[in-house]
């Protein structure tokens, strides 16, 4: 038995690993627009806050083992979707972020540096703390990020709202403009736009079927008359 292992593995024909049962994807896309990204920048004479829904990714993890080497998160968003209040200001942040040349933002984890919990019990949080990469505005640059996740099992009260098994992630992390190249030149740009933009990401991701997450979205199309995410 062993002498043919050795034959097949010579040969290119050895079987791949089985990948691990226990490792589930999970993912963000919320036919009703209810995933958030928020950014806050803080000057002188005026704060401002921009917001998006059109929030999209991939959360891979073992529940039972977050530190297992399976463990991955992806998520993204278009610069362009950001509201602020104003539309003007609006065209203004989505240029400065990089689009159309760049359309989008995209936040790749890299590593956990620190759990609460190994694993991931039913309504019960984890909070973590992580290095990631941003890229944005042709830019890549690590970000460090303190995060909590909430484990959902499907079968509660949110089944009848939402199919699959659910977790629930918020994250919080800091940008600094300049790494990013976004200009803040002259007199007053400085005095309305801060030198940090602080980001809380607050996403529900499930691992719904592509038929039970395909109805979802329908219903989302039927009640709201319109395109959805």
């Amino acid at each position: 038995m062993k002498a043919l292992a050795c034959l097949l593995l010579a040969a290119g024909l050895a079987p791949e690993p089985r990948p691990n049962p226990g490792v589930r994807e999970f993912r963000i896309l919320d036919a009703w627009g209810r995933d958030t990204v928020e950014f806050r920048t803080t000057a002188l004479v005026e704060d401002i806050v921009g917001t998006t829904n059109r929030v999209t990714g991939v959360l891979k993890a073992d529940p039972a083992n977050l530190k297992g080497p399976a463990t991955s998160a992806r998520i993204s968003l278009p610069v362009a979707s950001f509201h602020t209040g104003v539309g003007a200001r609006d065209e203004a942040v989505a240029k400065s972020l990089g689009a159309p040349r760049t359309p989008d933002a995209v936040f790749t984890l890299d590593s956990l540096r620190s759990l609460s919990a190994v694993g991931l019990e039913a309504n019960h949080p984890v909070d973590l703390e992580a290095d990631g990469t941003l890229e944005m505005n042709g830019a890549r640059r690590p970000v460090a990020v303190q995060a909590r996740l909430t484990y959902v099992p499907q079968g509660g009260p949110l089944s009848q709202l939402r199919p699959g098994n659910l977790v629930k992630l918020v994250a919080r992390f800091d940008v600094h403009l300049d790494d990013f190249g976004i200009q803040r030149k002259g007199a007053v740009l400085p005095l309305q736009v801060g030198e940090v933009a602080h980001v809380t990401v607050s996403v529900l991701a499930d691992d719904a079927s592509p038929e039970e997450r395909e109805r979802y979205r329908q219903s989302a199309r039927d009640y709201l008359k319109a395109p959805v995410n």
